[in-house]
């Protein structure tokens, strides 16, 4: 496995309300083990340092992880983007939505080395099975900061707007299938019926023991 690249952060985006899941979607468990966790063990293979971004953080008190609080709760994954820039010292970040806690390591650590590359892209996003880029899963440069933070000051909260703006580079579909064959990365949760289907997947594909109904390490 390569290292991960000097001055990248993985942050992952755990501030949502979650209204369609109910509330408390991080808690919420697939394989026996709350979606943050397998959101984070992701991140911990891709990534040196690891911050958690919640819009209350006294809801992640009993995480053993740094947390940070969104300095603009409700407004998005922009104003998270911003947040995360401003408040460490990341030179990149690699984004993760609490959303896809199936993102795959490999895929995790691919984007990554975007940061070692001599003229690093602005942002660095995989092209999802629907053909379209997944920007919730992706890398972004501290380059980002001042356009997003005008926009962010124009009442914009949509991170589109901000990578229609900079240099965005793509994973294309091939190489993204390589990397994750069975497109499990791009499940995103938002549903109590979302989060019933990436159980079955995830027992399927061998991530989940069938028998203890837990993950399996590795």
């Amino acid at each position: 496995m390569s290292p991960a690249p000097a001055g990248l952060v993985g942050v992952l985006l755990a501030g949502g309300p979650g209204r369609r899941m109910g509330g408390g979607k991080p808690w919420r468990t697939l394989g026996g083990r709350p979606l943050i966790e397998w959101s984070l063990d992701a991140l911990d293979q891709a990534c040196d340092q690891v911050v958690v971004l919640a819009a209350d953080a006294a809801e992640m008190a009993d995480l053993p992880r740094t947390i940070i609080t969104d300095r603009w709760p409700g407004q998005g994954p922009l104003a998270a983007l911003v947040t995360a820039l401003l408040d460490t010292d990341a030179q990149g970040v690699l984004l993760l939505a609490v959303d896809l806690p199936l993102a795959r390591p490999a895929l995790l650590r691919r984007l990554a080395q975007a940061q070692a590359q001599p003229r690093p892209p602005q942002v660095l996003a995989p092209i999802g099975p629907q053909g379209w880029p997944e920007y919730l899963l992706a890398y972004y440069s501290r380059a980002c900061l001042p356009p997003a933070q005008r926009l962010l000051a124009q009442g914009e909260t949509r991170i589109r707007r901000l990578v229609e703006t900079v240099r965005l580079a793509t994973l294309d579909p091939e190489e993204v299938r390589t990397l994750d064959p069975e497109g499990l990365s791009f499940l995103n949760l938002n549903r109590p019926e979302d989060l019933a289907e990436a159980e079955v997947r995830a027992r399927d594909c061998g991530l989940i023991d069938t028998l203890s109904r837990q993950p399996v390490s590795g």
